[in-house]
């Protein structure tokens, strides 16, 4: 017998299709927009029902569900990076070369490092940024 926390949340199509497109990355108010007929209503009206639909303990629930999904199969993380890349840096009995690395590689991460000029020829010099500059 399954226990009541862990059944299925019973969802009306719409409102799986709601917490689907929020589990995708939209806006309550898109994720609402992409569910419900929302031809002849305003923004206000929109954002207002896409915010009590997303209040509603069902939803909540599974919104919760696709999360921790999500969550599970997700392969590495940016801490899990940070954490290993730390350990190699402070661990004496890597080679030095491996700890330079490991510390350059954080300090990239972190935005420590100036932007990283290129130039071509016969084009003006670009900047080029990495990501969490």
């Amino acid at each position: 017998m399954v226990s009541k926390s862990k059944a299925k949340v019973k969802l009306t199509a719409k409102q799986e299709k709601f917490c689907q497109g929020i589990a995708n990355g939209l806006s309550q108010s898109d994720a609402y927009r992409s569910a419900y007929s929302t031809k002849n209503k305003k923004k206000k009206s929109v954002w207002e029902n896409a915010s009590h639909l997303a209040d509603n303990v069902k939803v909540k629930s599974r919104l919760k569900e696709l999360k921790d999904n999500l969550a599970k199969k997700q392969l590495w993380t940016r801490e899990q990076s940070v954490v290993i890349l730390g350990d190699i840096a402070k661990d004496f009995d890597e080679r030095s070369s491996d700890q330079i690395s490991a510390t350059k590689e954080l300090n990239a991460m972190y935005g420590y490092n100036e932007p990283t000029k290129i130039e071509f020829n016969n084009f003006p010099p670009m900047v080029i940024k990495r990501h969490g500059d």
